[in-house]
């Protein structure tokens, strides 16, 4: 009976401290993807272009940047997005549908920035 339990007192830890290499061996999840590929490098670089513009329209549409500010802020970023679309090499008309979705949002919201500034200025009168 001693004999027994002692096997018994054994295998368990033996099956806890094997359980999550058998599952890691029999899972068959693929490997995460390389944080340092170009691909992914090209990913982060678009996302901060996009975020850059978007930003450029917050700090307008807040009055934090003068109106040449930010055309400025908005061509790098344009430029900055510009470059990561011909290095994805992405077809000319995708190019051409995203950068006119990406202008259109953009004059949109400035569109929309100006007209609340110029109600905000008729309020303050």
């Amino acid at each position: 009976m001693l004999v027994v339990s002692a096997i018994i007192i054994s295998v368990i830890p033996a099956i806890l401290i094997a359980y999550p290499v058998i599952k890691k061996i029999a899972s068959r999840a693929p490997l995460p993807e390389d944080e340092s590929s170009l691909r992914a490098d090209l990913e982060r670089r678009w996302e901060s272009a996009l975020e850059g513009i978007r930003h450029a329209e917050l700090e307008m549409s807040i009055g934090n940047v003068s109106e040449s500010d930010y055309l400025w802020l908005k061509q790098v970023h344009m430029a900055e997005a510009a470059n990561v679309l011909k290095t994805l090499e992405i077809s000319a008309e995708k190019e051409r549908s995203l950068i006119e979705e990406i202008s259109s949002a953009a004059n949109t919201r400035s569109l929309d920035s100006s007209f609340k500034n110029a109600h905000e200025k008729e309020d303050w009168d």
